[in-house]
């Protein structure tokens, strides 16, 4: 796999390597496409390693895949991933979680087992390389290099650039399987990100990536000095909000409050503010409320924007994900990280918005 592939946008025609969660319910297995299918170029495993085939494993009913009775491809039950009671989460409940269960909107509790360890999940995914004459409708991101001035007068004028990477767990590069060591082995997207920009513009690179797993707004003030000025880059791009749970207006005060900073420390920095994705809606449950309000966030990351700040809103391509996708086919923790599908999508938004 190369650079062009990993960095194949979903609004080009060609989708590449689209996942599927393989569920069977009613004695059926079938999944959503993103778009209608017009070619299908191969059918796989989530790690790569096998290769199906359409008509004998499985075949197309209109924008669904759907798997035959004598299918090659694994398939499991929902019960694998939401218990059906309290008593069986809390027997089944990964020891490195405590006794911190997860319920779901609908009374089940959610399995943890996926959490650091993303096949659990993903082993149940498979991956469709498609063409598409269906067009992408929903947000598209485009070139933000005009609200970038000093970014891009670096750019043009072919300098080596430093970008700071400051966010929490989805930033670190949770769950891409090349962070750990699976197959795929699909890199990071901060280093997707560097390593498409090094190849466009033919410039160094030097990505700083200081990201710290479960932190919010708060903890990226309070260690803003340590963990994002004294790299003194020339581009941010920030993180954060998954763990904020708290209204949108204080969401777009705390965040005002880490740019003040920023630019009090940094004062030649611009800066890419990420809208976060969405964790799994079941989750809007105490006491963690794992959904709780990130979707308020878009909006107003949107109001600190201007000349020196620009918006990297992933959530809008997520939400136009999930009016035909499930949480499901493009998560890898059951929770609120994503797949190596959709944490490439966070690379194709910024590769748009630091592009003419």
């Amino acid at each position: 796999m190369n650079l062009q592939d990993w960095m194949t946008p979903i609004w080009g025609g060609r989708i590449w390597r689209e996942t599927f969660m393989m569920v069977r319910e009613n004695g059926c297995c079938s999944a959503p496409f993103l778009f209608h299918p017009e070619k299908i170029e191969r059918i796989e495993s989530y790690d790569g390693k096998t290769q199906y085939e359409l008509g004998r494993d499985c075949l197309i009913q209109g924008d669904r895949l759907i798997l035959t009775e004598n299918s090659g491809i694994p398939a499991t039950n929902w019960k694998r991933f939401y218990y059906g009671t309290r008593e069986e989460a809390e027997k089944d409940q990964p020891a490195n979680m405590g006794s911190d269960l997860v319920a779901t909107t609908d009374g089940r509790y959610i399995n943890q087992h996926g959490v650091g360890n993303p096949e659990y999940v993903t082993d149940w995914q498979i991956a469709v390389t498609y063409t598409t004459r269906e067009l992408y409708t929903g947000y598209r991101p485009k070139s933000a290099l005009d609200k970038l001035p000093r970014f891009r007068k670096k750019l043009e004028q072919k300098e080596p650039i430093k970008i700071v990477v400051y966010g929490d767990s989805i930033c670190c590069g949770w769950d891409c399987s090349g962070m750990y060591g699976l197959e795929p082995g699909q890199p990071i997207f901060p280093e997707l990100l560097r390593e498409s920009l090094e190849t466009f513009y033919g410039i160094p690179v030097e990505l700083v990536n200081t990201s710290v797993g479960g932190v919010n707004s708060d903890w990226a003030l309070e260690n803003a000095e340590e963990r994002a000025i004294a790299y003194q880059p020339d581009l941010f791009i920030l993180g954060f909000g998954m763990n904020d749970r708290c209204p949108g207006d204080e969401y777009r005060k705390k965040t005002q409050a880490l740019l003040e900073r920023l630019k009090e420390g940094c004062p030649q920095a611009e800066y890419v503010l990420i809208a976060t994705s969405l964790p799994n809606p079941l989750a809007e449950t105490p006491p963690q409320f794992f959904w709780c309000r990130q979707y308020e966030y878009g909006d107003a990351l949107g109001d600190l924007c201007g000349t020196g700040v620009a918006l990297a809103d992933v959530q809008a391509v997520n939400r136009e994900l999930l009016r035909k996708k499930r949480y499901e086919d493009i998560g890898a923790n059951m929770i609120n990280h994503p797949n190596d599908f959709f944490a490439r999508i966070y690379a194709h938004v910024l590769d748009a918005l630091l592009k003419p």
